[in-house]
Order: structure tokens, then sequence, then C-alpha cells
């Protein structure tokens, strides 16, 4: 974090989290509205407006972070847990409601328990746990996926509910090739540091031979 200007800073940083985190909040007000009112034009709109200030929330938290030079690894951690559980509750209203597949909230779910302890073995490491380009990939498809699911009861009619089957895989699969990534990297991190422990052994034990000779 830049600290030329701290109470700038310290206010922006603080608007950013709020903005990451008021993601949840909305992620459960779109879900009791959408299970717990009659499908209609003016709830789907509300529905609508309250996944777009979701998404928007998520796209301005990191503009205004790295504009502001208040980028950290607390609001890297953050920003992904957020954004997990704003998606996961909105997909599981999804599935309820049967505009997708009940395949698609449960994938999310082992997908970011998996990615989860994946950043654990890289914070570990020492390396960064900021969000990778298949993660945010995966980010984009299941928001246009989940903007295209809601508008389902408006095209429907003329489509046929197919579209749920479609939409529904589209996100299940990139949604799990966005864990190769992070899996990877927390494989290669975790062997780089056993490898490092087993150099540094034969070291040790080379400098106890030479000792005892």
């Amino acid at each position: 974090m830049d600290k030329r200007n701290p109470e700038y800073n310290r206010s922006t940083f603080r608007l950013v989290q709020i903005l990451t985190l008021v993601r949840f909040p909305m992620a459960v007000a779109f879900a009791v509205v959408l299970l717990n009112f009659e499908e209609s034009t003016s709830v789907l709109i509300l529905c609508l407006i309250l996944l777009i200030l979701i998404e928007l929330t998520d796209l301005f938290d990191g503009i205004l972070a790295r504009r502001a030079g208040v980028v950290s690894e607390w609001g890297a951690t953050l920003d992904p847990y957020c954004d997990s559980l704003s998606r996961l509750t909105v997909y599981w209203a999804f599935a309820y409601r049967d505009f997708a597949m009940a395949l698609v909230p449960l994938v999310m779910a082992c997908r970011d328990v998996t990615v989860a302890y994946s950043r654990i073995i890289l914070a570990r490491s020492g390396q960064s746990v900021s969000a990778k380009r298949s993660g945010k990939i995966k980010g984009e498809v299941q928001s246009i996926g989940g903007v295209l699911i809601l508008l389902g009861p408006f095209y429907w009619a003329h489509t046929g509910k197919w579209t749920i089957i479609a939409l529904s895989w589209v996100v299940i699969v990139v949604t799990l090739a966005s864990a190769v990534e992070y899996v990877v990297a927390a494989f290669s991190a975790a062997k780089a540091v056993t490898e490092g422990h087993g150099s540094a052994n034969e070291n040790r034990k080379g400098a106890d031979d030479t000792a005892a000779g």
C-alpha cells in the first residue's frame, strides 16, 4: 500500500473494502427476492438490478484499489472470498428456482474449496494469492451467465428451456477449468518447498560428515 498520503489511503482503502464486502448482502437480497416473490417482470428487473450492482462492485473495487495504490494481499484474499460467497448464493437461488442445474452451485463450491486450499499453500510458500487470469475468466463467464440465466423467462417461450442445460454446462466447464491453474501453481510451490527442505537436509548431513571426518 502506498504510504505517501496516509489519510487518503486509509479512507480509500476502507471504501474499497466496503465495495468488496457489500456484494454478499446484495446476493442474499437477490436470493430472497427471487425465491419469495412470484415470477414477474418487476421481480426479475429488481433481481437484474441487484445482479448488476454485485458485478459493478466487483469491477470498481479492483480499479479503485489499483488507481489509489491501496492494493494489498488482504484485499487480494478478501475479494475472491466475497466473489465466491455472492456468486454461490446467486447460483444456489437459480438452482432452487430451476433456472439452472443443481450441479452448478455444487461444482462452484468444490472449485472454491480447492482453490482456497491452493491459496493456503501458495501463501505459506511466500507466493502471491491474488486472482489468476483463469479465475478472472471464470468470474466473467459466471457474471454473463448469471444475467443470461436470469433473463430466461423472457426468451424461454421462443427458445425452449434447453438453454438452462446449455448455460449450466458452460458455467460448469469454465469453473472447473479455472481451478487447474491454481492447483498447478500450488503443486509447484509445494514441490519447491519439499525439494528445498531435502537439499537443506543433505547439506546439513554433508556438513556433519565433514565435521566428523
